[in-house]
């Protein structure tokens, strides 16, 4: 009994003593914490541990495919090396496989996406039957896959400088496989007026297939230009006759905001233009090299597709346009064009959009690490998932699930964009992605599913 009161004893004074070393800290104090993670869990759909991925579509089947930009990063693009491909079918959690072809995607020009013809002027290879430099992929209302290719890869010269090369005709295209038979239905080549040889970067593109919009019936496609040097615009394409025509070129709506700098994951984010030959040191040695200068680029249709979204990812504004106006082949409408186009203020620096059956506009929050929705209807947005894992949101896709009729799911790729060679913080240098990059999806908010493709769509 006398060894239980001692012990008894030592742990009350043992207790005193740390709470008196407690309470006579002045600066112990608890502060409310950002939890850093909110909404569903995030679902691990896809690793990505080979090529870097910008976009995502999912068909009907819940077939996935990818695409690797030659444009964006020099390892993607294919000189003749075997396993480089720009389009993939995701055939595994973690592999990937050329599509449609291993054929197609190895473009046959001297140097292979890169045409050296003249190795002093070296410019993009400009096969019409070949994926060159691919930027995005979709899957429309029909469960059609169409591929945009830029036709600009990327060229790394001898001394280690990276340059985006010009275009050759041929080059930019966007083209339509029927997913029932994994085989080509159309391509439509872009003219050097529409796709700018060295200004037009085509970045993303949405579909409006209502019969009534065209002569044709067949409906329309909008691109944005995500151009670097300030060329920025949409490009609107008949998809009955092919023609493709500019609308809103160099207007503020479409512009780079000037010495735009988000911060993702903390850091202040700069462009280094030559990602050969980036900056060491910070702010105290270096001169920033670059700004983000990517214009419009994020774009979504609305549900009944009377409206387009898009905004520029060096920016955090969200802007519309009516389809109606932009769809007129006189260059007389521009002027009114420009009037009609809607600031819905400030929701979040983001690359990619998608639109759900609700009228809803998905995507992402760089600077916030998460995924966003903005209704068009109250003018509002909210946070839809949160998690340190996601490293700049870059391409989205709706998807309703193949198992569960109904359900739709927004699926997203994460591919830490902020840290690859193009981009630059004080303090930092060079390539700083890590493997794997990320594919992920989480349900659409008050039951949305993906578009329908309206009555007569053919």
């Amino acid at each position: 009994m006398a060894r239980l009161t001692a012990l008894t004893f030592l742990i009350l004074q043992t207790l005193a003593v740390n709470a008196d070393v407690y309470d006579n800290n002045p600066y112990n104090f608890t502060f409310p914490a950002d939890p850093g993670v909110s909404g569903p869990p995030l679902e691990v759909i896809h690793a990505y541990f080979g090529q870097w991925p910008t976009g995502i579509a999912v068909s009907s089947t819940g077939r996935l495919f990818s695409n690797f930009p030659g444009g964006l990063d020099p390892t993607n693009v294919n000189n003749g090396t075997p396993g480089i491909f720009t389009v993939g079918e995701l055939v595994s959690p973690s592999t990937e496989k050329a599509y449609p072809s291993v054929e197609m995607n190895t473009p046959p020009c001297p140097g292979g996406a890169v045409n050296l013809t003249d190795p002093q002027n070296p410019v993009g290879c400009g096969s019409a039957d070949h994926l060159i430099a691919v930027q995005s992929v979709v899957i429309d209302p029909l469960d059609r896959l169409w591929i945009l290719d830029t036709g600009r890869p990327l060229y790394t010269f001898p001394n280690g400088s990276v340059i985006l090369l010009r275009s050759s005709y041929g080059g930019p295209k966007l083209i339509g496989v029927d997913l029932s038979t994994d085989k080509i239905f159309q391509t439509i080549l872009f003219p050097p007026e529409v796709a700018l040889p060295g200004g037009t970067y085509l970045n993303d593109v949405r579909f409006d297939l209502r019969p009534n919009v065209t002569s044709s019936g067949a409906g329309m496609a909008y691109i944005t230009d995500s151009s670097l040097n300030g060329q920025n615009g949409i490009i609107v394409v008949d998809l009955g006759t092919g023609d493709s025509w500019r609308r809103l070129q160099r207007q503020p709506s479409v512009l780079p905001e000037e010495k735009f700098v988000p911060f993702v994951w903390g850091q202040p984010i700069y462009s280094a233009p030559d990602p050969g030959h980036a900056p060491t040191g910070n702010l105290t040695t270096t001169s920033p090299p670059g700004y983000i200068s990517f214009g419009s680029d994020g774009i979504a249709i609305s549900a009944d597709g009377e409206t387009l979204f898009y905004g520029a990812v060096a920016g955090r504004n969200l802007y519309s346009v009516p389809t109606a106006l932009l769809r007129q082949r006189d260059d007389a409408v521009e002027s009114e064009l420009v009037k009609a186009v809607v600031n819905h203020g400030q929701t979040g620096n983001s690359d990619g959009m998608e639109t759900d059956s609700n009228g809803v506009i998905y995507k992402g929050n760089n600077e916030a690490n998460s995924l966003v929705a903005f209704d068009p209807a109250t003018g509002t947005t909210q946070t839809v998932v949160r998690d340190p894992r996601i490293g700049w949101v870059d391409t989205l896709s709706v998807a309703d699930d193949p198992k569960e009729e109904g359900r739709g799911f927004v699926y997203f790729t994460s591919n830490q964009l902020h840290l690859s060679g193009a981009m630059w913080s004080p303090g930092e240098e060079g390539d700083r992605r890590k493997r794997p990059f990320g594919l992920f999806r989480v349900p659409l908010l008050e039951n949305g599913t993906k578009i329908s493709a309206p009555e007569g769509a053919r």
